[in-house]
């Protein structure tokens, strides 16, 4: 029996299949439409799911929506509905988007399975947040579950306790429009970057600019009661555009052309304004869950969580014993938490039994084998042939992973993932500027064993979970700079992976390297900026050709694209 967890209508729609008893699937809808962060309903999710599982009414347990699709269009136009003329356009484009949202999710669920309507359950947005944060822990109790994000249902941020009999407790909860989410996003889009995919870019930028706005950021935002200055927004009255004129008057133009260098110092001190404001507002959130539930354990989802620069700069303030944030903390990990609510619903006492960071499909469902012939020759070699990849890295070569299952977040973890000697720097900034076409001010990610971590980094004891799927940064020792050099952020920092598993290929591969003197390996996500990581063996060689990379490691060999 199934239970099933679903996000959509927002943005990263995705779905996650489970029985709690070994099979575990997550998948997004961008994997299969190829748009990335597609925020459409899941049907081709769906349909895989379905066809993979065998998935019909009697097999499903219960299949749970992350959000009350009602009251998430309610909330919103409730507010704007205060000032109707004002916000006007907004409620135009509100009211036209009712037919395409969630509130027919019933509806589009049935077009696919003829589900019973009882077996439809809905848990809240930032409840399925919080759940999802479940499957990183082991005693639940002895945290605090903090949940921040632009906006879910009318909230923005929450504090939840749950016991030991799984009795969730909701303790506070700050209310749209007052969001750090909205807010950290209006910078976003006035840095020129798109809302919901490069926040990430702006946490970039933000170290190599001095926060000289911070005193006029703290006008727009209080950090100290979570409130915001919709003077300066227009998120809730125009649906194109988030900031006012006023934003523009206190900064002037907004995004040029951030590569030319009479605009990249001023847009940075302004995304690194903002990532003050951010992380000062972070701080009393954590202090306000402390004070309510006396826990220092902290488990933090929601779209804000994704701030590994936030994560590790709080780790230094000594506010917390523990602060965990799970993969994917996003919309799209909801899903997970969905079912984690579907799962609550049946069984009360108990919540799904999973701590993987690997919960997408293996690679053996997505394909058929003929394909792989189709597209790939198998390298003949005399090694074995993990080896023989490792003797190619360590030559510079740039080689692409696809293998064992799907990771779960927004961050390739070794499976499917392009990797190159960090030790190479050449390769290096070749992966990072020619192939991955990124901006200069992002920086690559390293991966390396669990047992070398501290011969090249520091960090904090209470945030050192997150490493293992690069859910903060942490320092740089000297030992880095002497031989890694072009890894290492502006300020001192990297975005590093640990590798504990000694049955995956990457820990085979990482081991194999340190026999070359080399102790780092550059982790960069399988696709090309504005694409979706890979899915299926056809993207696989269309990327592999657009980025001219030749060699391919999967499950079974190293392989070469061919010349279709």
């Amino acid at each position: 029996m199934y239970y099933i967890g679903i996000s959509a209508y927002y943005h990263e729609s995705s779905v996650f299949l489970t029985d709690n008893n070994g099979t575990d699937c997550f998948i997004k809808e961008e994997s299969f439409s190829r748009i990335k962060g597609d925020k459409n309903f899941p049907q081709r999710c769906l349909k895989f799911l379905i066809k993979k599982f065998d998935l019909k009414n009697d097999n499903i347990k219960s299949i749970c929506f992350y959000e009350k699709p009602f009251k998430s269009w309610w909330e919103i136009f409730k507010y704007s509905i205060k000032n109707p003329f004002e916000n006007r356009d907004f409620l135009i484009h509100h009211l036209k988007n009712f037919n395409e949202g969630s509130i027919f999710f019933y509806t589009d669920i049935n077009k696919l399975i003829n589900i019973s309507r009882n077996k439809i359950v809905y848990s809240s947005h930032h409840l399925s947040h919080c759940l999802y944060g479940l499957s990183v822990i082991k005693d639940v109790s002895d945290y605090v579950y903090i949940t921040c994000d632009g906006v879910g249902e009318g909230e923005t941020m929450s504090v939840y306790t749950i016991d030991n009999n799984f009795k969730i407790k909701k303790l506070w909860t700050n209310f749209y429009p007052d969001s750090i989410g909205l807010f950290y996003s209006t910078i976003t889009e006035y840095l020129g970057f798109e809302i919901n995919e490069g926040e990430f870019k702006v946490m970039s930028l933000s170290s190599f600019g001095k926060p000289i706005y911070e005193k006029e950021l703290k006008e727009i935002f209080d950090i100290n009661n979570f409130k915001i200055n919709m003077d300066y927004f227009e998120f809730h009255k125009n649906p194109s555009k988030s900031f006012s004129k006023k934003l523009y008057d206190l900064f002037g133009e907004p995004y040029l052309d951030i590569r030319e260098e009479k605009n990249f110092n001023k847009y940075a001190d302004i995304a690194s304004s903002a990532q003050l404001i951010l992380e000062h507002t972070m701080k009393n959130l954590i202090k306000k869950a402390y004070d309510l539930s006396g826990k220092r354990k902290i488990v933090l989802t929601g779209g804000v969580a994704l701030n590994c620069k936030m994560i590790h700069n709080l780790s230094k303030q000594s506010i917390f014993e523990e602060l965990i944030v799970p993969p994917s903390p996003g919309d799209s990990g909801s899903a997970v938490g969905a079912a984690n609510f579907a799962f609550l619903e049946k069984s009360k006492n108990k919540t799904l039994n999973f701590n993987n960071i690997y919960l997408g499909p293996e690679k053996k469902l997505i394909n058929k084998k003929e394909n792989k012939d189709n597209f790939f020759l198998k390298v003949n070699l005399t090694n074995d042939y993990i080896i023989e990849a490792t003797n190619k890295l360590i030559n510079g070569e740039v080689i692409a992973t696809y293998y064992g299952s799907n990771e779960v977040g927004p961050r390739s973890l070794g499976n499917t993932s392009i990797l190159c000697n960090a030790a190479n720097h050449e390769s290096v900034i070749n992966l990072n500027l020619n192939l991955k076409k990124r901006q200069h001010f992002q920086p690559l990610a390293p991966i390396l064993l669990e047992e070398d971590f501290e011969k090249y980094f520091s960090i904090n004891k209470s945030i050192i979970k997150n490493l293992e799927w690069m859910g903060t940064l942490c320092d740089a020792k000297q030992t880095l700079y002497n031989k890694y050099n072009s890894i290492i952020h502006v300020d001192g920092t990297c975005r590093t992976q640990i590798i504990k598993d000694k049955n995956s290929i990457t820990y085979k591969i990482l081991k194999n390297m340190k026999n070359y003197g080399s102790d780092i390996l550059v982790n960069t996500s399988f696709n090309i900026s504005k694409d979706p990581v890979v899915f299926d063996l056809f993207d696989v060689y269309v990327n592999m050709k657009r980025m001219k990379i030749e060699f391919i490691l999967m499950d079974d060999g190293l392989y070469q694209t061919k010349n279709l």
